[in-house]
């Protein structure tokens, strides 16, 4: 059977007429297939199909219905397919259509690309502060990032939603999963070094070399268990996944990382590992500008100091911001001491990343390796 599932808001975004509302295909590329209708509507189809609950559906009918979170786009309803067993697959996601001004991706990588232009011209004189600038949106981000966390830990989602505490065990685990997949990533890597550039490639053996002590670090990482809780959360936070609308931000796409199971993705979770994620993408754009930016060797080497420097300024911009906005909601007793944790889940990120880069983008494997040089001190 096809089923069609409305939510609570679904007669509000829809409206009454929808049959004279034009239908078509915005011009980005996207890992779904997607359609606007008018300027009203917004239907994605997935193009790989999954038994069982689709987390997308789930957390945005959750901040639709019941947290009334503000900064994320409302849903509208769901098409699912239902099997002769009862298992049920998402088809189709329908949202409100929601105008914009772009991702937070394509929006960074041309406001530092911008910075680092004018900064390369020889007698350029500043008068503004870009850096301060961007560390406004990026302080707002952090808030956004904290509020839809808050949002998420709102009462009457049941046990698919209620936080709960986070204990020992769940450190440990947390951390045996992060050093199991740091050994999967670093045979990965032995495999592929030699289909590498020269520069990446001894980036990689160094890694290898220190193969034992990288591992072995990960358990020595202190994290914090006391008055922590786990709960649901994006799961894929990235500057791809928010909207910039009138110096603000809307957080989309809610499926979770695509690597990992529909359990995986629906497990509670540190909230932290948002945090961390929008941290790597962070990075990610300074070593995407930085690829395609500077024109010699020379102008690379002005360049990459004050790409760094943004890069430190807007992390402390973002995390100032998610400090501000998380007081108080118990999810995270202090977010000052939650530097291993965070160290924790960024090394985590960085291994998901190069092994996607390995796999699909061999050209890039050097900016989740520089990150995990990084981490390691």
């Amino acid at each position: 059977r096809i089923r069609f599932v409305p939510t609570d808001a679904f007669a509000q975004l829809a409206g009454r007429d929808t049959d004279g509302l034009a239908v078509s295909a915005p011009l980005a590329l996207s890992s779904n297939t997607v359609v606007t209708l008018g300027e009203r509507l917004f239907l994605k189809g997935y193009r790989r199909l999954r038994h069982g609950v689709n987390p997308e559906f789930e957390v945005g009918r959750f901040l639709t219905d019941v947290a009334k979170f503000p900064n994320c786009v409302p849903v509208a309803g769901a098409v699912e397919h239902v099997s002769p067993d009862g298992a049920t697959s998402a088809l189709a996601l329908l949202q409100a259509y929601v105008s914009n001004q772009g991702d937070g991706w394509n929006y960074t990588l041309d406001f530092l690309e911008r910075q680092l232009v004018e900064a390369s011209q020889p007698g350029e004189t500043r008068t503004d502060d870009p850096k301060g600038a961007f560390s406004t949106l990026a302080h707002t981000l952090g808030v956004r990032t904290a509020e839809l966390h808050r949002a998420l830990a709102t009462p009457g989602g049941g046990p698919a939603f209620d936080p709960e505490p986070v204990t020992d065990r769940d450190i440990a685990a947390w951390k045996a999963r992060v050093r199991a997949e740091a050994q999967a990533t670093l045979d990965l890597l032995s495999r592929r070094a030699e289909k590498l550039d020269d520069l990446v490639r001894r980036e990689a053996g160094a890694l290898l070399a220190d193969r034992r002590r990288f591992v072995s670090r990960i358990d020595a990482i202190a994290c914090e268990a006391r008055g922590a809780r786990k709960l649901r959360y994006h799961g894929d936070l990235h500057l791809g996944q928010v909207l910039l609308r009138n110096n603000d931000f809307l957080i989309i796409d809610f499926e979770g990382e695509p690597a990992r199971t529909l359990e995986e993705r629906r497990a509670k979770h540190s909230p932290l590992r948002d945090v961390a994620g929008m941290l790597r993408s962070f990075d990610y754009a300074r070593w995407a500008v930085l690829r395609r930016t500077p024109r010699d060797a020379r102008e690379y080497a002005r360049c990459a100091p004050l790409a760094q420097a943004w890069l430190v300024a807007t992390r402390e911009a973002f995390l100032a911001g998610y400090a501000q906005a998380i007081e108080g909601s118990g999810l995270l007793p202090d977010f000052a001491a939650a530097g291993g944790a965070l160290t924790l889940f960024e090394t985590e990120k960085a291994l998901y990343e190069l092994r996607y880069e390995l796999d699909n983008r061999p050209a890039w494997a050097g900016i989740p390796l520089a990150g995990l040089r990084a981490l390691e001190g």
